[in-house]
């Protein structure tokens, strides 16, 4: 949300600087992710009047304009087609430098001198788009700055977070500086608008959990009457473009008071009733947003006796809008289930104001009447409002009742690891709105985030000096939860992964809904997005398949994420996908492809040190019509498995020792059809717990049999003894090889190369 600070200073007393201001929402929770100014972003830029226009003669698109700026004439060329002699329009003279870094010269363009550039709005940085010059009011001075004339404001934009919609509003912002002591600017109260009835008029609702409170004011106002300018500057401001006085003061309450209303041509409602109901199967509506939406009997919406008039809580229809000869208004202010909205905006692709508002759900019902009264009082202050027709309405506020939510300091204290400062986090709570009762504390009406003893525990870490809180918090104040235990398994497993060599892939659950083995979902959030995924193979295959589209032939590839599985359930899979070459290509070792050891291999590896990882439940090669779908040609070996929560295995520490080692190589003779398994089990039957190491460094068969018998090979085993307790005799470690020969002998039918 943008907020321009002009319109925060009417509300709050802040006196410091936009960057401290930042600074001091972002550390209490409410991130600015932007501070930037409006008005003339370009210096230098001066109001100049056209003395004489005519056309260039070497190009149709181009006039030539003599200019004045108060200090002489000059020519200048132009291509805009809006601007007449006569007019005062901005100057930017040669050496004037703009935003993107382009400067003005002094130039021939076709022929033609031009001393200087005729300026749009959008060239100033005052409007994302326009069609020519910025025209200025006849009057204006020749040779003002521009930044005089559009000295503009700082406006900082605001990241609202979906539990906190009592921050999406300038009073809402400064209530909340009102607790980080900032105090608010004492402001008349809004005089309640008259509760007499509106005749002939009649408002019902279909459901009352639904819509528990609607209202419907009548008015009468003077067509023609345009928003005053400081209004106009405060919309534009935070991001919103002037549609006239009406829906201009509609947006404006909104941006205000963060409660969303609407208003209706009277004259184009057919009939004398509205009614808010489910809609009718095959029921349409054209939006204010140019859409046409099919609705579903799911969504929300408030009909006259023709028809839908407007999406509940998201967009009003284009046949009932206001226009700028509107002389009778319904004004529509109501609250709406936020479920239901989300639902339909999501569906439907629209995000108003008003929807993002309605759809985070907890807006104080109390709103709905101070709304109605701003609206009103606007009307009135503009000299727009002849007469107060009266109101219509179903439901009301409600007194939500709130129990009271307990908060043990101590208990904050501990788990926060810092002492608190229980009087100033009083004083402060009380300023958000919150007061004690019975013990406890009760949250007000536009807090409904706030329901458990946790939620206060928030709320005093947010509100208190953040650098006295501990870098690192005692995890194990209330124990080590599942989803920890979750958590760090998943990282260690990444971890693990990475320093293998494999990258991670983060891809979304949601899938198409022909996607197969996917789960469908009963509301969709968009074609792409139809149905929950089954298997992370899919989408790992698609990612293989644009890398080695670019190139990149030699992939390790993991995810790890959560599925559907049956029975509606979640459940975490692990994801390996393997291509192209096993390791870099190197000058001292042949290039060896990636295949299905490759996958088992580092799969065992991952279950010896995760518990929690069984074996794969696919372990395949991608098929010839999976490759063509994901358009790859190359082999590709993939697995998929189940993880369960289990802590790693830690692998014991070993000193290193400090006693020397003794090394024994063994040059065997065995028949070729004798493992290399079945040797390292023999070995290892006899070998003393001092044997350190085995490694084989040589295997050779002779062809020819001269030097090695024909049907037997040749394998070179080093040994490695070493004892961390003392020095090793050669007496002991020649009976230990002497051991291990005999047993080779018996189990392998081995003999050392030189007894033959």
């Amino acid at each position: 949300m943008k907020v321009p600070l002009e319109w925060l200073g009417e509300w709050s007393q802040w006196k410091g600087s936009p960057e401290e201001l930042a600074e001091k929402l972002t550390q209490s929770g409410t991130e600015v992710v932007a501070i930037h100014s409006t008005g003339c972003q370009v210096r230098g830029i001066v109001s100049a009047k056209i003395l004489e226009k005519k056309p260039h003669p070497n190009a149709d698109r181009l006039s030539v304009c003599v200019v004045d700026d108060g200090t002489g004439s000059r020519q200048v060329v132009c291509g805009a087609k809006n601007h007449q002699a006569g007019d005062i329009v901005p100057l930017a003279k040669p050496g004037t430098v703009f935003q993107d870094g382009m400067i003005i010269k002094s130039a021939k363009l076709r022929g033609e001198n031009s001393e200087g550039m005729l300026c749009s709005s959008k060239e100033l940085g005052l409007a994302e788009d326009s069609e020519g010059l910025l025209i200025l009011p006849p009057a204006t001075a020749l040779g003002l700055p521009l930044e005089k004339l559009f000295p503009g404001e700082v406006v900082i934009e605001v990241e609202i977070t979906s539990n906190r919609p009592d921050l999406a509003s300038i009073f809402g912002l400064a209530r909340e500086l009102s607790a980080l002591g900032v105090p608010l600017k004492e402001k008349e109260a809004v005089p309640a608008a008259d509760q007499g009835e509106l005749k002939n008029w009649k408002v019902s609702s279909q459901d009352s959990k639904l819509c528990p409170h609607y209202t419907l004011t009548g008015l009468e106002v003077k067509a023609g009457i345009d928003s005053p300018d400081w209004m106009k500057k405060r919309l534009v401001a935070a991001g919103l473009r002037s549609l006239g006085l009406l829906v201009d003061v509609t947006n404006y309450v909104l941006l205000e008071t963060g409660q969303p209303v609407h208003v209706f041509d009277a004259t184009r409602v057919q009939g004398s009733a509205l009614e808010v109901r489910k809609a009718k199967a095959g029921e349409s509506v054209t939006g204010l947003d140019g859409g046409k939406h099919t609705l579903t009997p799911n969504d929300l919406v408030v009909a006259d006796g023709k028809g839908v008039v407007a999406l509940a809580g998201i967009v009003g229809g284009a046949d009932s809008a206001v226009q700028p000869t509107t002389q009778k208004v319904l004004l529509e202010v109501a609250s709406f289930d936020a479920g239901t909205v989300r639902r339909a905006a999501r569906r439907l692709s629209i995000n108003t104001e008003s929807s993002k508002r309605f759809a985070r759900g907890g807006l104080d019902p109390e709103l709905v009447e101070r709304a109605r009264s701003r609206v009103v009082q606007l009307l009135q202050d503009a000299g727009a409002l002849e007469k107060y027709l009266g109101l219509c309405s179903v439901g009301a506020a409600g007194n939500l009742k709130v129990e009271p939510v307990p908060l043990r300091w101590e208990k904050a204290e501990k788990m926060l690891g810092y002492k608190m400062d229980r009087e100033d986090l009083t004083q402060r709570l009380g300023s958000l709105g919150f007061y004690e009762e019975k013990g406890g504390w009760v949250a007000p009406s536009w807090r409904r985030d706030v329901r458990e003893e946790i939620d206060l525990f928030e709320e005093l870490v947010r509100l208190s000096d953040l650098s006295k809180v501990p870098t690192s918090l005692d995890s194990l104040v209330d124990g080590e939860s599942g989803e920890d235990r979750e958590d760090q398994l998943r990282r260690q497993i990444r971890t693990f992964l990475v320093e293998r060599g494999y990258f991670e892939v983060l891809s979304g659950a949601l899938v198409r809904s022909d996607e197969a083995g996917s789960a469908r979902l009963t509301l969709s959030a968009g074609p792409d997005a139809a149905g929950y995924r089954q298997s992370l193979l899919p989408n790992l295959s698609r990612a293989a398949g644009r890398n080695i589209s670019r190139g990149l032939m030699d992939l390790k590839l993991f995810e790890l994420g959560r599925v559907s599985v049956e029975g509606g359930r979640e459940e975490m899979r692990l994801v390996l996908l393997v291509s192209g070459r096993e390791r870099p290509v190197h000058w001292q070792e042949p290039e060896v492809d990636a295949d299905r050891f490759s996958l088992q291999g580092i799969w065992h590896e991952l279950g010896k040190r995760f518990p929690g990882l069984g074996q794969p439940l696919t372990l395949k090669e991608m098929s010839p019509t999976e490759k063509k779908s994901v358009g790859v040609k190359s082999t590709i070996w993939m697995a998929e498995g189940k993880v369960s929560v289990a802590k790693a295995r830690l692998t014991p520490f070993t000193s290193v020792s400090s006693y020397p080692g003794i090394q024994r190589d063994m040059a065997l003779v065995l028949p070729e059809k004798v493992s290399f398994a079945d040797v390292e089990k023999a070995i290892r039957a006899v070998a003393p717990a001092e044997m350190e190491s085995l490694v084989v460094f040589d295997r050779f068969v002779d062809a020819s049999g001269k030097k090695v018998p024909k049907g037997f090979l040749s394998l070179g085993c080093r040994l490695q003894f070493r004892s961390s307790a003392r020095t090793l005799t050669e007496e002991e470690v020649g009976g230990w090889e002497k051991a291990i020969l005999q047993s080779l002998a018996s189990r392998c039918e081995a003999k050392l190369r030189t007894v033959l």
